[in-house]
């Protein structure tokens, strides 16, 4: 379950080479603050899809510098419309452009409430954005609290056991463990290296009780919401992974958590 991120100043890609490698997803630059757009998203976007690497979009955030607002609909006009097998929306939240924490909290708020207004109007599920951050940066602005029902990307470099900020209980869902790597099959220049964080039988936490919401809402779980991954759980996971002509192995990997968001 490993994945690259790019953005235009990595070089070019070749998606074919990068799926070959065994990479399966990757996210790309779309936009940065309110003006500035990724010269490569438009060619990259279409060709991740039709190779079939799941596919994602990040948006690097000027909280300070640009209204959050405008941000938000630079982004999903650039975006444009989000399909069935894509990853979720990503703000990546890395500076405060000398703004102090509460503002950039607040920003990051505006962004989000925008993003998540216009991605269930268009899709109308209720798909939450990805904050994407590294755990420094995040003391930096105080370790706030109001974001752990978005599903985490954290930058840690070096090491397999990410240090990750209190509000998600130590749980995330991607780990960009290494940055500006050469050499990465199918990158011309420089690419990050990410890892899914899957669930299995025995984990606990925060996104275990999060997926067992999402299969008692469809009806293939009806056990106690507790936050424990238990054989039901698995059984559960195997039927929807059966009925999606998935790999029925009972193991939340990207492919299955993707599927599970767009039911």
């Amino acid at each position: 379950m490993e994945g690259i991120d790019v953005a235009d100043q990595d070089g070019r890609v070749d998606w074919t080479a990068v799926k070959n490698s065994g990479k399966t997803f990757a996210f790309v630059k779309a936009t940065e603050g309110v003006s500035i757009k990724d010269s490569a998203f438009a060619h990259h976007w279409p060709t991740m899809k039709t190779v079939g690497i799941i596919r994602g979009a990040y948006h690097f955030f000027h909280p300070h510098t640009s209204d959050p607002v405008q941000q938000a609909k630079e982004f999903l006009k650039t975006l444009g419309k989000l399909e069935p097998g894509d990853l979720p929306p990503v703000l990546d939240v890395e500076v405060t452009d000398k703004g102090n924490s509460q503002a950039v909290i607040s920003a990051a708020k505006q962004w989000l409430a925008e993003v998540e207004k216009a991605l269930l109007q268009q899709t109308q599920k209720p798909i939450k954005p990805i904050i994407y951050t590294f755990p420094s940066f995040w003391e930096q602005i105080g370790n706030p609290s109001d974001f752990a029902s978005y599903p985490l990307w954290i930058a840690h470099y070096g090491t397999k056991n990410p240090s990750i900020p209190g509000a998600w209980q130590g749980q995330y869902l991607i780990h960009q463990y290494e940055g500006d790597i050469s050499g990465v099959a199918g990158v011309s220049g420089r690419a990050d290296l990410n890892r899914f964080n899957g669930l299995q039988q025995g984990d606990s936490g925060l996104r275990v009780k999060q997926l067992q919401q999402q299969l008692k809402d469809i009806g293939l779980y009806t056990d106690a919401i507790d936050g424990h991954f238990t054989e039901s759980v698995k059984n559960a996971i195997v039927s929807f992974q059966t009925s999606k002509k998935l790999q029925a192995d009972g193991i939340v990997g990207i492919k299955t958590w993707v599927a599970l968001l767009w039911v």
